[in-house]
């Protein structure tokens, strides 16, 4: 796929993508706690927002593999 290089990245690599941009509110959660925020919230709340972006991300790569083995010519 020499025409679509962003899709071809995603076929490629999707699953680590979705999983690096869940973790990265989990480690922004951290750091706020270990900054001495207001403690627990917001690692909670990166954890859930870290769970919800996998979700998303992760059925957006599906679908791009999806959209990829159907319509592009191999």
């Amino acid at each position: 796929m020499p025409n679509y290089p962003v899709v071809n990245l995603l076929v490629s690599h999707g699953k680590w993508f979705a999983a690096i941009v869940a973790v990265l509110p989990v480690l922004a959660g951290l750091y706020l706690v270990v900054l001495g925020g207001m403690g627990w919230i917001f690692l909670c709340a990166g954890a859930v927002a870290g769970a919800v972006l996998y979700v998303i991300f992760k059925s957006y790569v599906e679908l791009v593999c999806i959209i990829a083995d159907m319509l592009l010519p191999k």
